[in-house]
């Protein structure tokens, strides 16, 4: 005679993963985890996004003459650096220093590609004059589009 009653059933099938093991992502990563993250990483990640994204910014404004182009460019290149710098954050940056750092990184990745710019085209110029006369307002546009777009990629 079996053990069971008649009223119970076996499961069909096991769960693959215990019901506990999804409050396990919600621990502190540890120090050996991809996905703990540092200000190291994300530094890093956003100068190598920050430098890529200025070589575009070049590239498009150097070699294809662009000027109004180049505010959906500066967004982009915001965005990209932005979500470097998350990435490389991880958990172990607070929000706002991510920010902080995402949007400040985008704005020097686009006042440094300005100065290539300059540098490349039009050195006959003073730096102020040249950008001044080529880009004029839309130098602004460029830092506020860079910065909103980072403030969005670090979100």
């Amino acid at each position: 005679m079996p053990d069971r009653d008649p009223g119970d059933v076996r499961p069909r099938r096991l769960l693959a993963h215990a019901p506990s093991d999804r409050y396990a992502a919600s621990q502190p990563a540890k120090a050996g985890d991809r996905a703990s993250g540092g200000p190291g990483t994300a530094i890093l990640l956003g100068l190598l996004a920050a430098a890529v994204g200025a070589a575009v910014h070049v590239a498009i404004a150097v070699l294809f003459l662009a000027t109004g182009g180049l505010l959906v460019v500066a967004a982009t290149l915001g965005f990209v650096v932005g979500a470097g710098v998350r990435y490389g954050a991880g958990s172990r940056m607070r929000t706002g220093a991510r920010r902080g750092l995402g949007i400040g990184l985008a704005v020097v990745a686009v006042a440094a590609a300005f100065a290539a710019n300059w540098g490349l085209s039009g050195a006959y110029l003073g730096p102020i004059d040249y950008l001044d006369q080529v880009y004029g307002l839309l130098i602004p546009l460029q830092v506020v589009a860079a910065a909103a777009g980072a403030f969005a990629g670090t979100r």
